[in-house]
C-alpha cells in the first residue's frame, strides 16, 4: 500500500472511518442502502502533523504521528505498508 504523505501534512486531526452506525447498530461493512438518515460513519481520530515530509529521506525522520497513523493502517488492514510517497518526484519515495 502506498501513502502520499505530503497531502496529509497540515491537518490538525486525521479521521479513519472504522465502522458505521446503521439504524442504531454498529456494523463494519458499508450497508447496501446508504440512507443519510440511517447511516452515520464512526471515526477513529489521529493527531496530525505539520512537518514538511517532502525533504525526508527515510522513515526514521517521520513524525511520531505519521508513524502512529501508518501502524494503525497496517494493523487494521492486516498488511504491511512498505512504500510511502512524500512528494511528486520519484526520489521522494521512501521504502520502509
Amino acid at each position: 500500500m502506498m501513502m502520499k504523505g505530503d497531502v496529509l501534512s497540515g491537518f490538525k486531526t486525521l479521521k479513519i472511518c472504522t465502522a458505521y452506525n446503521y439504524k442504531g447498530e454498529t456494523i463494519t461493512h458499508l450497508p447496501y442502502n446508504i440512507e443519510a438518515e440511517n447511516v452515520t460513519p464512526i471515526y477513529k481520530e489521529f493527531k496530525g502533523w505539520s512537518e514538511d515530509l517532502t525533504t525526508m529521506e527515510n522513515d526514521s525522520q517521520f513524525p511520531k504521528e505519521l508513524n502512529d497513523y501508518i501502524a494503525f493502517l497496517e494493523e487494521e488492514l492486516d498488511i504491511p505498508i512498505k512504500i510511502v510517497s512524500v512528494g511528486p518526484d520519484r526520489k521522494q519515495t521512501i521504502f520502509r
